[in-house]
């Protein structure tokens, strides 16, 4: 009983610890884009393409925006778990003062690759977002994509790319997760998804003020163990500490 309870206890320590090791953000990459300095505002509507944190605001305040719906398309056979995403809505709940989280499934083609990069992930979401946030409305919107490849460094499970929208690679989680004694899906993508969307809330002084120094340099993930932002966990050597 007591080896059962040891392992339960790392499995969720793994979960936290893991996926803070294996995410990446596109902030770096893109630089901030028009817009930015207002929340990502335009006169009619949020700008949907500005860098990931800057409509922070909009996510932790309620008095503009009193809903969340999330839009989340996936490649066949990568349907999120429904324990990954309730997982993601407590932890929206909880932390967003909003009156509703909601959540919008739907299956979309394969894209055909075993490996996408970020302009195509891009792509992808052009291609098939529908919903975004317009000047009056009382929901804010954002954009899910969990792909059937892994992203185009292997190491990363996912991308916040811009200031609504992410993406997960569903590859990578099954890979992960296949094998004995591997974590179980819905505990990878629970971190996965609560990873990425704290980028998109502006977690970690990138759009949100941090409450004690513990940024990483040039980067938007803690430096404090434990931490959901933490990204300092090598993989191997979990594995080989764990199992």
């Amino acid at each position: 009983m007591h080896s059962l309870k040891r392992f339960s206890f790392l499995l969720v320590i793994f979960s936290l610890a893991f996926f803070t090791y294996t995410c990446t953000d596109s902030t770096g990459s893109t630089g901030p884009v028009p817009g930015d300095e207002n929340g990502g505002r335009t006169e009619n509507s949020i700008n949907s393409k500005a860098a990931p944190g800057s409509s922070a605001e909009f996510y932790l305040r309620g008095d503009e925006y009193t809903a969340l719906q999330v839009e989340i398309d996936y490649m066949p056979g990568h349907k999120p778990t429904r324990a990954g995403l309730d997982s993601l809505k407590t932890f929206l709940q909880d932390r967003l003062n909003k009156q509703s989280v909601s959540f919008e499934l739907t299956e979309v083609p394969s894209g055909g690759k075993d490996a996408y990069t970020i302009s195509e992930i891009r792509s992808l979401e052009e291609k098939y977002r529908d919903n975004f946030t317009q000047k009056n409305d009382e929901t804010l919107h954002s954009y899910f994509l969990m792909v059937d490849g892994e992203y185009e460094n292997p190491n990363v499970i996912g991308v916040a790319y811009w200031n609504t929208s992410l993406a997960v690679f569903g590859k990578t989680i099954e890979d992960i997760s296949s094998g004995l004694a591997a974590p179980p899906e819905e505990k990878i993508e629970g971190t996965v998804f609560r990873h990425e969307f704290g980028h998109l809330m502006g977690l970690v002084g990138n759009g949100t003020p941090t409450q004690s120094n513990h940024k990483t340099s040039g980067g938007a993930h803690c430096t404090t163990d434990g931490c959901l932002m933490n990204p300092a966990v090598e993989t191997a050597n979990f594995f080989a500490n764990i199992f």
